[in-house]
């Protein structure tokens, strides 16, 4: 897959009033870092992805993680030996801190004695079975710590001791979850299931606003006719476009001048087309990518353009845009069955 990306809806830089060349030079030391975490990224996004409950919740969790690692990465004196452990372990506790954010989770603390069990070296019940595949379909059945421990050890063959380093508790209170989260997805997945595939259990979905497919169709369409102004007429006066881990842009002109002029404008490389697909319960938007000099060229999925409704008024909030997340564009538009690119991580 091409990772030599020509830019799509990525806004060009801003001046940053007082920092003078300041912005640009922290943009080039966060290019960098995330170029040297490639290697390690599709890993990193595939633990995150075994925690969260759909795939953007997954890139949201990535994104975080990356942002915490760079500042952490400036403040550490010793050297980082394990790139994948030290970003698993961050991920880790940011999605644990969000899940004791969030008003349906409480996290059970791993101190508490009754949840320490020795390693007596028995044989748990879901050794054999498709553990990150449970996972996935059953993403609300395991209490966080216990989903993390089994996702760890079992899912990414952790042993004991390291999944208890990267939780801060002992092996035993890791034993104990294991024994608990194993029992629980092997009786899920026992469970009858619904004609829909789900086990039953309770299930968040998300409802998008009044009339939002239709004001996505009209934004597809937009897309299709090349036309800015008419693009840029859907959003809020304040609307937000982001660049997934690279750029944000708040207000018409921002937008105006900044993604969609570097995807539809006269000097873009390449065409786009637009197309609405259901992807996960959601409607999104993909963009189909050609060379503008080789009409002949098979057009490949290049980009995955997410949209959030104003509350009230058939206007555009924010949209989201996938460009730069290699792993959500494979997931996205390969569980579709379609052909994509990837386009690296980063443009700056």
């Amino acid at each position: 897959m091409d990772t030599n990306p020509a830019v799509s809806l990525a806004g060009t830089e801003s001046g940053s009033a007082g920092l003078g060349g300041i912005p640009r030079q922290l943009r080039q030391v966060r290019r960098d870092f995330l170029l040297a975490l490639e290697p390690v990224r599709p890993s990193v996004y595939r633990y995150c992805r075994s925690l969260a409950g759909n795939v953007w919740d997954a890139e949201d969790l990535l994104q975080e993680t990356l942002t915490k690692a760079l500042a952490e990465a400036s403040q550490r004196h010793e050297p980082i030996r394990n790139l994948q452990a030290w970003l698993i372990r961050i991920a880790t506790n940011t999605w644990l801190d969000t899940v004791r954010r969030s008003t349906r989770n409480t996290v059970a603390d791993f101190s508490a004695p009754e949840m320490d069990r020795a390693d007596d070296g028995v044989a748990d019940p879901l050794t054999a079975v498709a553990v990150e595949a449970a996972l996935r379909r059953l993403v609300d059945v395991l209490p966080p710590k216990e989903r993390a421990c089994v996702v760890l050890k079992d899912v990414f063959g952790y042993s004991l001791a390291e999944t208890a380093d990267v939780l801060d508790t002992s092996a035993g209170a890791v034993k104990s979850a294991l024994h608990r989260g194993r029992n629980t997805l092997a009786a899920a997945q026992e469970a009858p299931s619904h004609s829909d595939g789900s086990s039953g259990g309770p299930a968040a979905v998300a409802v998008p606003s009044a009339g939002h497919a239709e004001l996505l169709r009209r934004l597809a369409d937009a897309f299709n006719s090349y036309d800015i102004e008419a693009m840029v007429s859907l959003f809020l006066a304040n609307g937000r476009t982001e660049v997934v881990g690279n750029v944000s842009e708040t207000g018409h002109e921002e937008i105006r001048t900044g993604s969609l002029d570097h995807t539809f404008g006269p000097e873009a490389p390449e065409i786009y087309r637009a197309t609405v697909h259901e992807f996960d319960g959601e409607e999104v938007i993909l963009l189909w990518e050609r060379p503008k000099d080789s009409p002949d060229a098979a057009e490949v999925v290049a980009d995955v353009v997410r949209m959030r409704a104003a509350e009230g008024v058939p206007l555009i909030a924010e949209t989201k845009v996938y460009f730069f997340c290699p792993e959500l564009l494979e997931e996205v538009a390969g569980g579709l069955g379609l052909p994509f690119k990837t386009n690296g991580v980063s443009y700056f």
